[in-house]
């Protein structure tokens, strides 16, 4: 695989990561008791399902979510909580494949 091809998975990985953020970002409305979180607070390794962001509830939309910006579908009952820790990992499992990955 040539350099430039690398570089461009990279990219767009990149650009999926921060559209993972953006969405997670806007997940959960912010409450008096639990503001929304920030650009800073909210990370691509902040863990997720500690955090409260993603929870029982918030799955749902997450998996619609994926399925929307990827094209594919992700069944409910293949999702595994390690592939939705962060947004780093989702970026890794649900993001951009490159071309020569079976």
């Amino acid at each position: 695989m040539g350099k430039g091809v690398q570089t461009g998975m990279t990219e767009r990985n990149d650009d999926f990561l921060r559209t993972v953020l953006e969405f997670l970002r806007n997940l959960n409305p912010s409450t008096e008791a639990q503001p929304t979180m920030t650009e800073s607070e909210l990370g691509a390794d902040t863990d997720l399902i500690q955090a409260g962001i993603v929870d029982s509830l918030s799955i749902m939309e997450l998996i619609v979510f994926l399925e929307k910006e990827t094209g594919t579908h992700v069944p409910l009952e293949d999702l595994m909580l390690d592939s939705i820790r962060t947004a780093r990992t989702i970026a890794a499992v649900y993001g951009p494949r490159t071309a020569d990955a079976g």
